[in-house]
């Protein structure tokens, strides 16, 4: 097993680029048409490790729900401050399970700094690798490494996945871009724990479709991971609350009035 060794990452924090991140966000590729008539939540887990994929998959279990895991596979089969990351295996398991696959790039690269032909090279060998894994189904969810995009890249990507996840904080509702929406992180602040149990019970009242994603889910996770009592907490909230706890896909599909009601 590769061990690697995850360096802080560090964005562009130039006015520049802090003017670029803006108007991207505002900058809609592809809006959400009508609102979510219920709230939906989808639990999602990045890069993704074998903890997410063993205890992270178990609590959504122990209330018959589904999440996503964003597979990055540069990452299969190594390990890092995350712990072991997945395998073909933890493919295999997750899909029998009912739970979905989504693409996460190959090599983890910020979006906002390669030049749209080396993200879009990037992702078509992600989607070629999840292939060879054995994961045959079509993938049609994407989530943005760190969360970042720009505004041209945005539009390329809405012939390939039905939805793409970011990481800024809010929830989804009509006009929401769909290849940008908007997610909460749980880490190792226990205040973007609160956070997203606030917006879970907002949206009881006022319907909307919320992401929250994660990475490792251990006792002693890491700076991006949380504890299995924390996402237990919020997985039983949202039950607690009426919310449907399903993969984007059926998320999506739903709202849009395709399958679920």
């Amino acid at each position: 097993m590769t061990v690697m060794t995850m360096t802080a990452y560090q964005p562009d924090r130039s006015l520049g680029a802090k003017v670029r991140r803006r108007l991207t966000r505002w900058s809609v590729a592809e809006p959400l048409r009508v609102q979510p008539k219920r709230s939906y939540v989808c639990f999602t887990f990045d890069d993704f490790p074998k903890s997410a994929a063993d205890t992270g998959a178990e609590i959504l279990d122990e209330v018959d729900a589904k999440g996503c895991f964003y597979a990055c596979t540069g990452m299969a089969g190594t390990s890092n401050q995350m712990g072991r990351l997945f395998d073909a295996e933890d493919l295999t398991v997750l899909r029998l399970a009912g739970h979905e696959i989504g693409a996460h790039t190959e090599s983890h690269l910020d979006c906002a700094r390669a030049s749209d032909e080396k993200v879009l090279a990037d992702i078509r060998q992600n989607l070629t690798n999840l292939d060879a894994m054995g994961h045959d189904l079509p993938v049609t969810q994407f989530a943005w490494p760190y969360g970042e995009t720009r505004t041209r890249l945005k539009p390329k990507l809405t012939e390939r996945f039905h939805a793409v996840r970011g990481v800024l904080a809010g929830t989804n509702r009509k006009g929401a871009d769909l290849m940008q929406l908007s997610a909460y992180e749980l880490d190792e602040n226990d205040a973007n724990i609160e956070r997203a149990a606030a917006a879970i019970e907002h949206a009881a009242r006022h319907p909307a479709w919320i992401f929250i994603f994660t990475h490792d889910v251990r006792e002693k996770h890491s700076a991006w991971g949380v504890a299995p009592d924390k996402l237990r907490r919020l997985v039983r909230l949202a039950r607690d609350t009426g919310a449907e706890m399903v993969t984007p896909s059926m998320a999506l599909a739903a709202i849009q009035g395709n399958t679920m009601s």
